[in-house]
């Protein structure tokens, strides 16, 4: 089928209450496009300014974390008028599908939910919450980039809405995935950022275990929350522990903010087989900025944390030989002061630029000195001496002696 004239559908790749996304084809540039038609026979009569909506913040977003949007219309459909939307096609599954394999690995997913909590922070910055976040809405694409799976798109922001504004659905009307309401959402009580922070962060416990940490019918859910705290696992990493405490604390004023969120979940890629990761002093310069004092602050904060003892790696060395660097050695964190005056390291050997610097400067002084050896030592021109005239006697001998004395200098 061809929509509008220019687009055609090539097959059907989801559905949900409000539309269907179909892999498509814009035949006036010849690409790949996710096309999302929307139904035409919904009885809410909340949708049409519901689907304007999604349109508008879409278009006024642009993140690579994000899903882009290329066009939008409308068309007639079996008679019948078909709002739509152009995005870009990702080419790979949803997390939702991905989760049916199992839990994910932490380094991929300190990646991935570094992507999404960076994506939150752009579009919390506009005014905006998404409101829905849950694992069928986070696509993943092949990275394509050596040492990383895949990167993270966050899609549909059909039931976004700006902060502050009139709701869209009708009052007490609750919109998200009963597995992943925050605490207020299940209370119908005003919404924020955190809202989304505390969603995302059932989304990604859920990729650590492989299970909702709220499973049950959409009452069970809502109400479990509202009781205890997700369960995380006791063999998780201290810093995958704190921050996922965090984030779904059960007050809005108690969870980081989704920058907070990203910058500790960038120095958990660093984390696998057993390493520890350095978040503590990261930690303390976030508790500032938010109400973490509590919830992620180890009781030792500004401690030196070490991954391995230095002598564990230590070998002989040979007298004259260069020392060996292998990828594996340990890794001393610095206190929060700095090196003390002697704990300074060795400074290192110049590079082979340096070397190759110094050696022109070395070149270009020998030569200024030789040129000033040379004009130094220049033999200065010899004495003008008078020219001799041979002795003649008589009047004409003295007008000679005369003429000579004259001329002389």
């Amino acid at each position: 089928m061809l929509l509008a004239d220019r687009f055609r559908l090539d097959r059907l790749v989801g559905t949900g209450g409000m539309a269907s996304v179909y892999q498509a084809t814009d035949m006036s540039l010849g690409r790949t496009v996710a096309v999302k038609l929307f139904r035409s026979d919904s009885m809410d009569t909340a949708d049409p300014e519901r689907q304007s909506g999604e349109i508008a913040l879409l278009a006024s977003l642009n993140h690579f974390g994000l899903v882009t949007l290329f066009d939008a219309g409308s068309a007639q459909v079996n008679g019948m008028p078909r709002t739509f939307i152009v995005m870009e096609f990702v080419d790979g599954a949803d997390l939702r599908t991905r989760l049916a394999e199992g839990p994910i690995d932490t380094r991929d997913l300190a990646d991935m939910g570094a992507d999404l909590a960076e994506a939150l922070h752009y579009v919390h910055e506009k005014g905006i919450i998404h409101r829905d976040i849950k694992p069928a809405n986070v696509l993943l694409s092949p990275s394509g980039f050596p040492g990383r799976a895949m990167h993270a798109k966050l899609a549909d922001f059909g039931i976004a809405r700006l902060l502050d504004e009139t709701r869209l659905t009708a009052t007490g009307a609750t919109l998200g995935t009963a597995s992943y309401l925050s605490p207020e959402q299940a209370l119908g009580t005003a919404l924020g950022p955190p809202t989304d922070v505390y969603s995302l962060g059932l989304v990604l416990l859920e990729c650590l275990t492989g299970e909702r940490a709220y499973p049950g019918t959409a009452i069970e859910s809502a109400m479990a929350r509202l009781q205890r705290q997700p369960e995380i696992p006791a063999a998780v990493s201290e810093g995958w522990s704190g921050l996922l405490t965090a984030m779904t604390s059960r007050e809005p004023a108690d969870r980081p903010t989704a920058s907070a969120a990203a910058v500790v979940l960038r120095t958990l890629v660093a984390e696998n087989a057993g390493e520890a990761v350095p978040t503590a002093a990261l930690l303390v310069d976030l508790a500032a900025e938010t109400a973490l004092a509590t919830a992620l602050l180890p009781e030792q904060a500004d401690a030196a944390t070490r991954l391995m003892p230095t002598d564990a790696l230590a070998e002989p060395t040979v007298a004259g030989a260069a020392p060996r660097v292998t990828g594996d050695e340990a890794t001393t964190v610095l206190p929060l002061g700095g090196l003390g005056p002697q704990e300074q390291p060795e400074r290192r050997g110049r590079t082979p630029r340096a070397k190759r610097a110094l050696l022109a400067s070395v070149v270009i002084a020998a030569s200024l000195i030789v040129l000033a050896i040379v004009l130094l030592n220049r033999p200065s021109a010899p004495e003008a001496v008078p020219p001799t005239y041979p002795a003649v006697d008589g009047t004409l001998g003295t007008h000679l002696q005369q003429l000579q004395e004259s001329v002389n200098p």
